[in-house]
Order: structure tokens, then sequence, then C-alpha cells
């Protein structure tokens, strides 16, 4: 149990603040502050929202955000995520496929705003600690009994895991001693860095069974694209979604499943989000019902989708201490 700041720091994918990065690796867009944030899963076109029953709606101040985030899904329909509670502590939780919360205890040894990622189908979740000012420190991975192992690329300033397959393979992002930006891959101990060739920045997002890997990369110009990456180190490009805005953060896919579903989402120029599938060259926007942003963070092989969304709390209803219906 912790106290952190607004669960907006809780639900970015790793927070680079420090080093002036932003949209970096599928982070909340600018319109989240100030917004209750709501878990979704989205199944066979149907959108349902998921609010832990213990988590407020009412943000803390005007910039602050409150309520539940999804972050990952496995095979099993095991969701994970985080809420802030009445109290302002943020918990994190697992949440299987018949909707039953279970309550996950804080790494040891960490800050007050570590933070879960993704999980696997063998229960194993990766995430990464950060310091007291909310900036991303090492990664670490959690075994389906609770046993940690840290992930910490050699030599870096920074390192946060995003994503873990069934092989136990992880990926994420690092920053070296430079100060550079890249993606790598954790595979049993051993590091590779992985970057989009002429980028001024690259993070790893996702990463299937088969050893393909999703993510985005900055060019010379300061533009966001996405790219797929294949087991032989082959990159393409992914198109540019509707609406997305490269130098805004662009399109970000940030999950990919055994079919070759991808899912992201697209930063827009007036500060908001849209989450996407696309599938067979073609994109299908998600948004939230009455969203501000939207976020599309994970897909398993069953084509169920999780993410998160915000919408805008009742006026006067900061700092309130009257909870509105969930």
């Amino acid at each position: 149990m912790k106290r952190v700041r607004p669960l907006v720091v809780v639900i970015a994918a790793v927070a680079l603040a420090a080093l002036g990065a932003t949209a970096a690796s599928a982070d909340p867009p600018p319109a989240a502050p100030g917004t209750i944030s709501h878990g979704f899963l989205a199944d066979r076109g149907v959108l349902s929202a998921i609010d832990h029953p213990d988590a407020t709606t009412v943000p803390a101040t005007p910039n602050g955000q409150a309520g539940t985030a999804i972050t990952g899904i496995n095979d099993r329909g095991q969701v994970l995520g985080a809420y802030e509670g009445p109290d302002r502590v943020i918990r994190h939780f697992v949440r299987d496929r018949k909707g039953r919360f279970t309550a996950i205890e804080d790494p040891p040894g960490g800050s007050e705003v570590d933070e879960y990622v993704d999980i696997n189908n063998r229960g194993e979740i990766v995430g990464f600690y950060n310091d007291d000012q909310g900036v991303t420190t090492t990664g670490f991975l959690r075994s389906g009994r609770g046993r940690f192992v840290d992930i910490n690329v050699p030599g870096s300033q920074v390192t946060g895991p995003l994503k873990i397959n069934d092989r136990r393979q992880v990926v994420g992002i690092y920053v070296d001693a430079a100060g550079a930006v890249h993606g790598f891959l954790w595979d049993r101990g051993d590091f590779a860095a992985i970057d989009v060739p002429g980028a001024a920045a690259t993070t790893v997002l996702g990463i299937d069974n088969r050893g393909r890997m999703v993510g985005s990369y900055i060019d010379a110009q300061g533009a966001y694209h996405g790219f797929l990456r294949d087991r032989d180190g082959d990159i393409t490009a992914i198109p540019e979604a509707p609406g997305a805005d490269p130098a805004s953060g662009g399109t970000q896919p940030a999950s990919l499943n055994e079919r070759g579903q991808i899912v992201g989402l697209a930063y827009d120029a007036q500060g908001g989000s849209r989450g996407f599938l696309f599938e067979r060259g073609r994109f299908r926007m998600i948004d939230g019902p009455g969203a501000t942003y939207t976020r599309a963070l994970d897909i398993n092989n069953r084509a169920q989708i999780i993410g998160d969304y915000g919408t805008k709390p009742p006026v006067a209803a900061h700092g309130s201490t009257a909870e509105q219906p969930h």
C-alpha cells in the first residue's frame, strides 16, 4: 500500500520526465490530467468499462486523476491494473475472467510510485521501480510465486520493462549513460539493444511468442512513427492511424498477438489520443464513451483488447469528499 501523486503517474508506460521525453512509450496524453480514468475490455466489438469497486472517482486536484487503470491481459482473461482509493492510496490488482479482484503486494525495496505493467499466461508480471520524483530507474520480473528478479540494462540510467511473453522474454525501453533512448530485449538475463536504423530514439512496447516486436521511434526531425520488427530483425513501418499527429506522439503500437493483430494509440494535435486495432492493413479506432482520450494497451490471442480512457469529472468534484456513482 502506498501514497502517490496522481493516478496518471501510475498509468504512464515509463516516466522519463527528467529526460525531457514526451509521449515516449504510450504514456497518457496531455488530456489525461483532470480526468477520471476507466479501464476497459473490448471483446468482439463490445467495449465494457472495468472500474475497481473501491476506486475513487474524485480527483484530488484540478490536474489530478482518479479511478482505475488497466495495462495488461493474458489468454486466461486475467487483467492487470491499478486504482486510487478514496484515501489517495494506489493499489495494484489482478482481475480474473469472472470479474474477481485480487490485490498484489508492492514490489520490495521500491518507492511510492513503482508500477506493474504486464502479465503473461504463466502469471509472471513485469514492471519497474520509480524514484521519489516519479522517474523510472530499474525494472523487475515477478514470478508466479511472487519472487522478484531485477531487470537492469548495464550502464543505463533508466530501464523500463513493458511487456513479457510466455517464453519469459521481456521488452521495454532504456536510457544509456549519454541520455539516448533505446529499446531492449531481455532473455533470461541476456540483454540486446533494439534500435530502428537512423532513429533518434526507439522504444519497444510489445512482443509475441514468435519474437515479433512492435514499438515506436522518433526520427531526425522529431516525428514519431510506429514499427513492426520480425524475429530476424527486419523492420516494417506501420502506417499513420487516422487523426494521428507525428509531431505530438504519432502512431504508437503497444502490443500484438499471434494472429498479427496490433493495438496501440494515436496521439492527435489537440492533446488527446484514440486507441486502435490494426489488422490486415486497416485501422479500427477505439474510443471510450464520453472519453477525452483512449489508450489500447494490450491484446491477447482471443482478440480481447484492454486499455483505459478518461472522462471529465462532474463540475466542482475536485477534492470533494463526496464520491460519485461508479
